[in-house]
């Protein structure tokens, strides 16, 4: 009788693990959406519903940013306009800067009120639980991460804070300069994009995030285990790069964006109400 010779490790060595999927999210109101491109986790129908939410909260967040401008234009009395009026586009000064330096300040003051109302929301957990999660997988691999999601920080360099953030300067500084001051506007855009990152970082640990709950943070790790299991099956198909997008999520959330600011344009017209997009 014959036997077959040992064969150690070593000659049957266990197949290559697949590499660690490049990871991208969205916060939704009631979970988390991740997707690696190929494989991707939540329905259609609440990326929508996100797109829809985040543009309505940019309509919230006007009355506080009304009251804030009446706030400090009453202690503010500087100048020969109110930055109410400037708010609402009503009537100017004649002096350029003059009304450039309001309209920068009511930009600046109706961006905070955003952000404040923005962390007041499920979201900012969400995005948190999303980030904690992405970090985890990309860190220790498909398969032992979710020991450490506690452990991960909530910012993550490839979130869109960072690419907002490199051109928030330009949109609410910048653009209001270029008529009296267009070198400082384009410095300032320059010196914004390249400032994007530690501004990033600041606006993810400040605003756009905040620590989520236990089942916050489950529903991010749900997440996770949902999209691994698909991206495992099959880690590289063929696809086209609609259907990339559709994967990523894209194309759903500028559909709830536009739904949104169509609602509210049938509402300003209806009610006779003044939104300043």
């Amino acid at each position: 009788m014959s036997y077959e010779p040992y064969q150690t490790p070593a000659q049957h060595p266990l197949p290559p693990a697949p590499p660690k999927p490049r990871i991208s999210g969205t916060a939704m109101p009631h979970g988390v959406f991740l997707s690696t491109g190929t494989a991707s986790t939540g329905s259609s129908l609440s990326l929508v519903l996100t797109g829809f939410t985040i543009v309505t909260l940019g309509m919230c967040s006007l009355g506080p940013t009304y009251v804030l401008a009446w706030v400090l234009d009453r202690h503010l009395q500087v100048w020969d306009l109110s930055l109410p009026a400037v708010l609402l586009q009503v009537g100017g000064p004649a002096d350029p800067l003059v009304w450039s330096v309001a309209r920068i300040m009511v930009n600046l003051l109706g961006f905070f009120a955003f952000l404040v109302l923005l962390r007041s929301t499920p979201l900012a957990a969400h995005h948190a639980a999303e980030h904690m999660t992405v970090h985890a997988i990309e860190r220790y691999g498909p398969y032992m991460w979710e020991p450490y999601v506690d452990q991960m920080p909530r910012a993550h360099r490839r979130c869109g804070s960072n690419l907002l953030a490199g051109l928030l300067p330009a949109m609410l500084v910048g653009v209001p300069l270029l008529g009296v001051a267009s070198p400082l506007a384009v410095l300032i855009g320059l010196m914004g994009w390249l400032m994007r990152h530690p501004l990033g970082y600041f606006l993810q640990n400040t605003f756009t995030t905040r620590p989520p709950t236990p089942g916050q943070r489950e529903r991010g790790i749900a997440s996770g285990r949902k999209l691994l299991a698909k991206w495992l099956k099959e880690p590289a198909p063929r696809l086209s790069l609609a259907q990339a997008l559709w994967r990523r999520g894209v194309p759903q959330l500028v559909v709830g964006v536009i739904i949104a600011m169509y609602a509210i344009g049938l509402l300003t017209q209806r009610f006779h109400l003044w939104l300043d997009w």
